[in-house]
């Protein structure tokens, strides 16, 4: 197993947080605890992707999608070798393209989100050059802007970044991270906390701009792992179930929307420091009984176990010594330790995640009806089923509830209500499908 790939496993299983900051000056608006029921039938503009389709239009693994104020679509797609961003016009023909894998300053070294701008301006976030890269609406390179905060300086990787509807700025949280290097693995538990970024300059670091629930504990260790079958026992009880997650989205005029709890309670903040405002819908979260947590331990143990079989399988190959295979199975036995020490929550959160229109609506997934599902989700071990979605006024009014079976969250929301979504057929071909929402629900 290489070292990325113990990283890119211990990430997933690392995500730990529940305890509640200090209170702050918040409004509380309740919202009706009964469903509305909405209906989709939102306007087809038009599809891409396809085996029959152009060659510019075989996606490969869809990692990203974003709106202009033009209504082009911003498409990262990677592969394992190459990764490139496609722009669609408004009418779903090809734009421009840009971007290949390469350590060239106009290359992307470990590409793992982008941003867009209304003005068209692509802010790429490269991990591996450690770098924003900013690059122009027609696809040419403008200029790079160095993270200035980036692990082993007190900051840990971008798990999720939202534009701001202004330009200059990222919004940004940070996720948890493990490196194994020369026998040490380096831990960093990242953190409960929305970062705003201004690019501007030649390098940049996020900002506190609101602070979500947050547990006590070390926010980074170390731990030597001179065998590579300690790997689990490094990260002791790090594993954590049915986790609240922070979801958020921007706000027009530079705020943010999100969730940090159990419960029901989306919060919006307009600026750094200032007032919550809170809309709440008075739905109970679901307790933890020991039946879903036997559920879920056995769930998740399947789940490691078929990831470590593919991983055994791709790097070791069918002949693989007895060592190697022997060094497999007590990787699996720490695995199973892992597991059935993992600590669970006392609840399973209502709320999944938060996106926001070009206008401000907010659109709120909640979760499936299966509990397994959504601890496997959670923990980044798993998927979990389709939720309702519930779409809130600006002012903080409950307008309705989309049901599963009406539609899940866009990947993409852009100008003139269009949302981008992405499916898949049979044989896993992606097709990326563009609508326009109704007044009611933008």
């Amino acid at each position: 197993m290489t070292i990325s790939r113990v990283s890119r496993l211990c990430t997933a299983v690392l995500l730990t947080a529940w305890a509640i900051t200090p209170a702050r000056a918040q409004e509380v608006i309740d919202l009706p605890a009964e469903d509305r029921s909405l209906t989709a039938g939102f306007e087809e503009v038009y599809r891409i992707g396809s085996i029959a389709g152009e060659e510019w239009e075989l996606f490969t693994d869809i990692a990203g999608l974003a709106f202009d104020a033009r209504g082009f679509l911003y498409i990262l797609d990677r592969s394992e070798s190459d990764v490139r961003v496609v722009v669609v016009d408004d009418a779903g023909g090809l734009a421009t393209a840009f971007g290949r894998a390469g350590e060239g300053p106009t290359e992307f070294l470990r590409l793992e989100h982008i941003a867009v701008w209304p003005d068209g301006r692509t802010i790429a976030i490269d991990r591996g050059h450690g770098a924003y890269k900013i690059f122009g609406p027609d696809g040419t390179f403008g200029r790079a802007v160095r993270i200035a905060d980036l692990p082993g300086s007190g900051g840990g990787f971008a798990a999720t970044v939202r534009p701001a509807r202004e330009g200059k700025k990222l919004f940004l949280t940070r996720q948890s991270f493990a490196n194994v290097s020369q026998g040490q693995m380096d831990i960093d538990m990242g953190d409960r906390t929305i970062y705003q970024v201004i690019l501007e300059g030649d390098s940049a670091a996020g900002k506190r701009f609101a602070e979500g629930w947050s547990p006590t504990r070390r926010a980074q260790s170390s731990a030597q792992v001179d065998d590579p079958t300690r790997v689990f026992d490094a990260v002791g009880d790090a594993l954590s179930f049915f986790e609240p997650p922070l979801a958020f989205d921007v706000l027009p005029g530079g705020g943010v929307a999100y969730s940090d709890s159990s419960g029901y309670a989306i919060r919006i903040r307009e600026s750094a420091g200032s007032p919550t405002l809170v809309l709440r819908r008075p739905l109970r979260p679901e307790p933890v009984t020991d039946r879903i947590r036997d559920r879920v331990r056995q769930a998740a143990m399947e789940s490691f176990e078929a990831q470590l079989a593919s991983t055994a399988e791709a790097e070791l190959g069918p002949d693989a010594p007895p060592e190697a295979r022997a060094m497999f199975e007590s990787m699996l036995d720490g695995m199973k330790g892992f597991v059935e020490g993992a600590r669970f929550m006392p609840e399973v959160p209502i709320v999944r995640d938060v996106r926001t229109t070009w206008e401000g609506t907010i659109w709120v997934l909640r979760r499936g009806s299966d509990p397994v599902g959504e601890a496997l989700a959670l923990s980044d071990t798993g998927e979990s089923e389709p939720g309702p979605v519930d779409v809130l006024s600006p002012e903080g009014r409950y307008i309705g509830t989309f049901g599963p079976e009406e539609t899940t969250l866009p990947g993409a929301f852009g100008p003139a209500g269009l949302v981008a979504f992405v499916e898949t057929d049979e044989y896993d071909v992606a097709t990326i499908v563009v609508k326009r929402l109704p007044d009611g629900v933008r």
